[in-house]
């Protein structure tokens, strides 16, 4: 009796089997480790953020002790009453309310000595005062050190332990306002860190705050901490995390006291949201994996036992039957065109020979070497007592590179399977046939692979095995370069820069390239793969649409679109997307090769907000020539009838009389602001000290802030810059006084730093206007309301503003863009609401000195030439004859430009200087210019306007012109301008 052995695909289904089973727990394995442990890391990292807003509210509670106390220290009143103790400083500036808005729970006064002058302690619940709290002063005074400051601008703060509850305390060294001594002691202001601040902190953060005190307990805790963050090599607060259990965390920050000595900790206890979602992604993925590890088993081994296995068990059974019946009318029959169906032939054919043989009654041996040998495969007959060749054909021979009698009588192991010596499968295993890949050792040494046949047969009593085989080097070279083409098409893929997705139609991710991954802020594509697109689509809802286009036409090409970044930020795209389709022609995959075209979008949209504010500009630029034209009657009339006037006899009249030039002075300077913005006045520039103006800016707007804002001014390093110094003075009080104004209800701080930094190509690539070089920053930012994110690209267009009616005009920052940007500098905005805005400047330095100019008052010249003026309004040119007349000058004036040209023709050489407006129907003021420069001699121009054009003095010179003169005209400037450029023609 024959043991029955396990099949063929027995075995391969328990090799199958073991082999994705153990790959599939190991997976499971390490996935359960890596996200179990990422996900924990993630949410201590979250706890150690929340810990350190926690901390942030804290320390801008001191932060804002210390610049309330900055405020009061240097004060005369406070000065004075260290030493007098007087009722009426405490009346007035020590109540209940002054308490209440300045958020304090207490305000000490000490003399030099250390020794508590004055006390006043409030409850900020009841708002109202409170018993003297003896703790807090006790503790105070067992630190004399904190008493003692390095300079009289020197701020101290911190935490401090009293008998009750801690508190937070700032103190600062009382000085007069100049910051003058000699010091006559200390302010200190505190705020309990009580239940109603531990609650504004939860409130605030969102946060479940609490306050425990420093224990045995917690020291273990955040002894455990540091020992981690020493090996992590990480910095800041002192913080240490707790697991609750399962389902909660909780996080520990430690401060210390002003001893600093560890003595307070605050508390936060947080769901394990994150943790549980890992928990769930990993049992999910465990389930995937053990049912995608079934169906891959089930699928390989049906597979396999489709296309090989079952062949070859047919095609053994029916070698069997023909060898156990020894029936050879009986035949192979494999169906298909491949090496099995080939050997299947092959054994077909070699059937048919020896059954011819047996017909013919033909057993010499040599005739039945020529059969096999007529076979196109090789063939071997080997004796299975010693396995020994007894024959093989030339199609064999030729294979392994020898002649037959080279090989006929040695063993087979010597040339075929020569490292599988007495593992044969149907001698060694007890197969009754062998279907398989195996290795021939060629005369040259090469190893070549077959697909071999084995089957065992009796001929003449002599059991002997006929082993087939064919030689599939071919074969196996173009599997080897399939699979070396799929790993260069692959690294192209994975190389590309262009982003490279395959989704599902439902938007599932299948597969991406890193560009992919990166663009949307993942850092590799294994983050991204297999999450839904929807997450990023800017509006899910347009995706059915998008489908619908690609259903229809199959492929779209060149799209654009917006896809949301991880972090939330817009991702503007152009991509080419294909559709995969099954059978019935529906939409089943979409490849994607994305590139991003944020930067361009962004350029444009700079760019037409500059159009947008040219154009206005240029409209402004006209309004004003118009009104300048007005205005300059207006002041002209004004100042004739002043100058007439006997004040004595008419008061009153003269009084209405300034008062018309004065609101002539404020619409002339708010024509100045419109020309600034339209970039056709820039003033004169010179070098401007930054952190001058910013002190002298500072001084000014100080009077006018409540004192719920606080002032912190830093000055990195002092810049210089050319610029008009009030251009310059109104930039920064433009921006200071928005920014009090959005902190005038809650209070705040409003900020201000100066430095230089070094904008490079990175920076400038992104802003054309600017050239890579040196600038001064300057940030001015509060915690204000902060501006909407719509309303964000509008800040800066002209006669826009979110002020009550009466409060604004809309001309402010958009005079402020005006300025900047003709100083090739560039103006950015960075608001967040509820968190306050930041306005950052970047101006060009120089490195000119700044010099100082001594003023002098002005003396109104004269003078007895003969000067035409020349204007198409009528009463502008009565304003200027007047003025010249009453100045001694001989003057002839002309409404019609044609006609003063006329004139001068005939009186060249009586007239010493013409007078002429700019914009004149007919011939214009640089068309009379050139005009005169035509006749021999003709005399010096003087041009007035409204509305320049960006000409210059150097620009007109050429054509006669010696001066220009902006609308409107004053009797001091038309003096000036009018003897200057006689003067210099005179001496030129």
């Amino acid at each position: 009796m024959h043991t029955k052995h396990p099949g063929i695909l027995a075995k391969t289904l328990l090799i199958v089997t073991t082999v994705v089973c153990v790959l599939t727990l190991a997976s499971m394995g390490v996935s359960y480790y890596l996200v179990t442990q990422k996900f924990h890391r993630l949410e201590v990292d979250e706890m150690r953020l929340n810990l350190e807003r926690v901390a942030n509210e804290v320390d801008n509670s001191l932060k804002k002790l210390t610049a309330s106390v900055a405020d009061w220290a240097p004060w005369d009143e406070t000065y004075d009453f260290v030493a007098q103790v007087n009722s009426g400083f405490i009346e007035r500036n020590l109540s209940d309310d002054s308490m209440q808005t300045l958020g304090l729970h207490c305000i000490l006064f000490f003399d030099t000595n250390g020794h508590l002058v004055y006390s006043r302690f409030h409850d900020l619940d009841q708002q109202q005062a409170t018993v003297p709290d003896t703790g807090v002063v006790y503790a105070l005074r067992s630190l004399p050190e904190f008493f003692r400051f390095s300079s009289i601008k020197e701020r101290k703060s911190g935490l401090l332990f009293s008998n009750t509850t801690p508190i937070l305390v700032a103190a600062a060294p009382i000085v007069t306002s100049t910051f003058e001594g000699p010091v006559r002691g200390t302010l200190v202001f505190g705020h309990y860190l009580d239940q109603s601040t531990i609650d504004r902190i939860s409130e605030q953060t969102k946060l479940h705050v609490e306050l425990l005190p420093y224990n045995q307990e917690l020291q273990a805790i955040f002894a455990k901490a540091s020992t981690s963050q020493a090996a992590s090599e990480t910095t800041g607060p002192r913080i240490g995390v707790e697991v609750l259990d399962a389902n909660r965390l909780r996080g520990f920050l430690l401060l210390n006291d002003l001893h600093q000595q560890p003595s307070l900790v605050f508390a936060v206890t947080q769901e394990r949201a994150i943790y549980q979602q890992g928990w769930v992604m990993w049992l999910e993925h465990a389930l995937s994996m053990t049912v995608l590890g079934a169906v891959f088993i089930l699928a390989l081994v049906l597979l396999f036992n489709r296309i090989i296995l079952g062949r070859l068990t047919q095609m053994s059974q029916q070698v069997g039957r023909i060898a156990q019946t020894g029936d050879h009318d009986l035949r192979v029959e494999t169906p298909g065109h491949d090496e099995i169906s080939d050997l299947a032939g092959r054994i077909n054919t070699m059937l048919d020979s020896l059954q011819h043989l047996q017909r013919l009654q033909a057993s010499n041996e040599q005739h039945l070497q020529s059969i096999i040998d007529s076979v196109n495969c090789g063939i071997m007959l080997v004796d299975t007592q010693d396995r020994r060749i007894v024959s093989i054909n030339h199609a064999g021979a030729q294979i392994s590179g020898r002649s037959p009698g080279e090989i006929i009588g040695r063993q087979c192991h010597q040339f075929i399977c020569p490292r599988d010596m007495h593992r044969c499968p149907v001698l060694d295993d007890g197969e009754a046939i062998d279907l398989s890949e195996r290795a021939l050792l060629h005369a040259d040494g090469r190893a070549v692979p077959l697909l071999k046949s084995v089957a065992r047969i009796e001929r003449e009593g002599v059991s002997l095995l006929v082993e087939s085989f064919i030689d599939i080097s071919e074969l196996k070279q173009a599997q080897a370069d399939l699979s070396a083409s799929e790993a260069k098409y692959r690294q192209f893929f994975e190389d590309d820069l262009t982003g490279n997705f395959i989704s599902s139609r439902d938007g599932l991710l299948i597969d991406c390239n890193p560009a992919f991954a990166q663009l949307l802020g993942y850092e590799s594509p294994a983050d991204i793969i297999g999450k839904h697109m929807q997450d990023h689509y800017l509006q899910p809802e347009n995706r059915r649409l998008l489908l619908e286009r690609l259903q229809q036409k199959r492929r779209l090409e060149r799209y654009e679109g917006v896809l949301r970044h991880r972090n939330g930020e817009l991702v503007y795209i152009i991509c080419n997307l294909i559709g995969d389709f099954d059978d019935q022609d529906e939409l089943v995959q979409i490849r994607g090769f994305i590139f991003d075209d944020t930067k361009r979008v962004l350029l444009e949209k700079e760019i037409r907000q500059a159009q947008k504010l040219e154009a206005i500009g240029t409209m402004a630029g006209g309004i004003a020539h118009d009104f300048n034209n007005i205005l300059a009657g207006i002041i002209g009339y004004a100042e004739l009838v002043l100058r007439d006037i006997d004040e004595e006899r008419n008061p009153k009249s003269c009084r209405n009389l300034r008062n018309i030039l004065g609101a002539g002075e404020r619409a002339r300077s708010l024509i100045e602001k419109i020309l600034t913005f339209s970039r056709h006045s820039e003033g004169e520039r010179r070098p401007v000290n930054l952190a001058l103006t910013l002190e002298e800016v500072l001084q000014l707007i100080r009077a006018s802030l409540p004192t719920t804002i606080a002032l912190e001014r830093q000055v990195l390093r002092p810049a210089t810059v050319m610029a008009d110094p009030i251009q310059m003075h109104q930039v920064f009080m433009n921006l200071c006084t928005n920014a009090g104004h959005a902190m005038r209800e809650q209070g705040g701080t409003l900020s201000i730093t100066l430095d230089i930094v070094h904008l490079d190509d990175d920076f400038t690539g992104s802003y054309p206007e600017l050239t890579i070089g040196d600038y001064a920053c300057i940030r001015i930012s509060d915690t204000g309301k902060g501006i909407p994110e719509q309303l964000q690209e509008r800040i800066f267009d002209p006669f826009f503003t979110t002020k009550k009616k009466g409060e604004g005009t809309g001309l402010g920052l958009s005079m402020v863009h005006g300025i900047v940007t003709a100083m090739r500098g560039l103006i950015l905005v960075d608001s967040t609401l509820g968190l306050g805005t930041t306005f950052t400047l970047y101006l060009p330095t120089t490195e000119e000195q700044v010099s100082m100019t001594r003023l002098e008052l002005p003396t109104i010249p004269t003078g007895h030439e003969h000067v035409v003026y020349v204007d198409d309004e009528g009463f502008l040119v009565d304003i200027g004859t007047e003025i010249l007349r009453g100045l001694g000058y001989q003057v002839t004036g002309f409404t019609d430009s044609q006609e003063a040209l006329e004139y001068l023709r005939s009186h060249l050489a009586e007239v010493d200087l013409v007078v002429s407006d700019m914009t004149m129907p007919r011939l214009t003021g640089i068309e009379l210019a050139r005009e005169l420069r035509t006749l021999s001699n003709p005399p010096p121009m003087l041009i007035c306007t409204g509305h320049n054009e960006g000409l210059t003095k150097t620009d007109v010179a050429p054509l006669g012109i010696h001066a220009l003169l902006m609308k409107p005209v004053t009797v001091n400037k038309l003096a000036e301008a009018v003897r200057s450029v006689l003067e210099s023609h005179r001496h030129g």
